[in-house]
């Protein structure tokens, strides 16, 4: 379980043709726009997730991100995890308050050893509607998401709770979490529930799945009384073929703390 394979837009502005365009140097692993109101209030939470390469340790990354009144800023992204293969996700918080309610038209930058690469959808930048939940990079079909390297649970028999978003590829799938609370020398695996929702929140939800086509389903992994941490990987079998998200390898670890 170790080493499993982990498979798992208007035009740009005019400065992103003097950078070079990514050749995998920096690519989006996911973005989530959430909008929620209360009181009469909205306010839209956004996610930005970049996987990159560590090409040095000093670096910048940024979601390059249109503003209503059509100007861009730069949204530092920082650091999150290692994702194995030399790779890094970089995020900005979940939840990040963009003071808007608009759709999200946005590319990704990657600035390191004085070269500036972008990940900009092959030219036509990305753009998610708001309010859609999450948006899963190209070429990715599962992965873990709000993923925390530390999670506090109660004295008593807990449960580590998480939610996974899959590229909806047919109707017939099985999704499960394959799981270790005692560094591997045994394994369990824990089934997935569908919710009719994609995410839902006061006077506000996303349908599952998005108008993406992407779903979330939600876990629970059994740590007991005793465990202080938890392993996993996401496995997600659809039309025959097995995908995995073990974080590029790795597989994914939170520490448990009991309180």
């Amino acid at each position: 379980m170790k080493n499993a394979v982990w498979q798992g837009l208007g035009a740009l502005l005019a400065v992103v043709s003097f950078g070079a365009h990514a050749a995998g140097e920096v690519k989006l692993q996911q973005v989530t726009s959430i909008v929620s109101s209360k009181y009469g209030i909205s306010q839209q939470g956004t996610t930005f997730e970049a996987n990159v390469a560590n090409l040095a340790y000093s670096k910048q990354v940024y979601a390059h991100y249109k503003r209503e009144d059509g100007t861009w800023i730069d949204i530092p992204l920082a650091y999150n995890r290692a994702a194995g293969n030399g790779r890094e996700i970089w995020t900005a918080p979940y939840g990040l308050p963009l003071n808007t309610t608009n759709d999200v038209q946005f590319a990704l930058k990657y600035i390191v050893n004085g070269q500036t690469y972008w990940d900009n959808n092959g030219g036509s930048n990305y753009f998610v509607p708001k309010d859609s939940g999450a948006t899963l990079g190209p070429g990715l079909n599962v992965y873990n998401l709000y993923y925390q390297p530390t999670s506090r649970v109660g004295a008593n028999d807990a449960y580590q709770y998480g939610t996974v978003v899959v590229r909806n590829l047919a109707v017939t799938k099985d999704i499960a979490v394959v799981y270790s609370t005692d560094n591997w020398a045994t394994s369990k695996t824990a089934s997935t529930t569908y919710s009719p929702n994609h995410w839902t929140g006061a006077y506000s939800s996303a349908t599952n799945p998005n108008a993406a086509g992407f779903e979330a389903w939600a876990f629970s992994l059994h740590v007991g009384t005793t465990a202080t941490q938890v392993d996993y990987a996401i496995r997600y079998t659809v039309n025959g073929e097995t995908f995995w998200d073990n974080n590029g390898g790795q597989n994914y670890r939170t520490t448990i703390v009991r309180q």
